[in-house]
């Protein structure tokens, strides 16, 4: 590659790594060449080629593994879990979150109170800043791990077990809790979002660089009002997330058959 004017010689480096990376030169999986190899290929100083690498690590092409070097990471690769989302209710009339694998606690839930972002509050049909009971906690499965927050707005709460003991139970309780007091119409959506996580999250999830942060907003039904809203959110590249769509057929269409 020629080294050209006026364009930061690191960002020539990048982009051209990036192509590499992209048409399959350097294949995910596979160590790029050193720092000390990639500076005399393209005649530039160690601190020019750092940067480049830090640029690729940023846009999560590149992970660096100590000592073993810096290893490809593919922008179109498939996470290596799938899980399928649903509730299913048993016999005993208890809820069960369906899932493909079987999520566990990692420690003890903790108990907090939120005042309701803008966002919150027009899922749940509250005022901004009205303050939620949240259950939060860290879960794994095999490898892989997520946060799952449990949040009810205090004008829900108050008519429920916990309006004076901020500990929810898990979800499943929950949602049975509403059902044997009268509620119906129990029903269920998902929101799937991504955004880059915060610091915290980070190093919760053990994320590497560059990676988005890939977040499952629950919101339970009753009555056909909001009562219950979960945020699942677990590493991008780890976890894809299935969902079988029900078709649903018109009026016009059941007349014809």
């Amino acid at each position: 590659m020629e080294i050209k004017a006026p364009v930061a010689r690191w960002k020539q480096v990048a982009d051209y790594l990036r192509e590499q990376i992209a048409n399959g030169t350097f294949p995910a999986g596979q160590l790029l060449p050193s720092e000390q190899q990639l500076a005399t290929d393209f005649g530039l100083s160690r601190p020019t080629i750092r940067q480049a690498i830090a640029e690729l690590k940023a846009a999560g092409l590149v992970e660096v593994h100590r000592p073993t070097g810096m290893k490809v990471r593919s922008p179109s690769a498939r996470p290596s879990r799938r899980e399928r989302h649903g509730v299913t209710r048993g016999a005993d009339g208890r809820y069960t979150d369906r899932q493909s694998f079987q999520w566990r606690d990692v420690g003890k839930p903790t108990f907090f109170r939120l005042n309701a972002s803008v966002d919150q509050a027009e899922m749940l049909g509250i005022p901004a800043g009205e303050p939620m009971l949240v259950r939060s906690v860290v879960q794994v499965a095999e490898e892989s791990r997520r946060i799952h927050k449990t949040m009810i707005a205090f004008s829900v709460a108050q008519h429920t077990p916990w309006a004076d003991d901020a500990r929810l139970p898990e979800p499943e309780t929950v949602y049975s809790h509403f059902e044997q007091n009268g509620k119906r119409g129990m029903r269920w959506d998902e929101f799937v979002r991504a955004r880059m996580p915060f610091p915290d999250e980070v190093d919760t999830l053990a994320m590497g660089p560059g990676t988005p942060l890939l977040q499952v907003i629950r919101l339970t039904y009753a009555d056909q009002a909001p009562v219950v809203m979960e945020e699942i959110s677990a590493p991008g590249d780890a976890l894809e997330l299935a969902y079988a769509i029900p078709v649903r057929r018109t009026r016009s269409a059941q007349n014809e058959t």
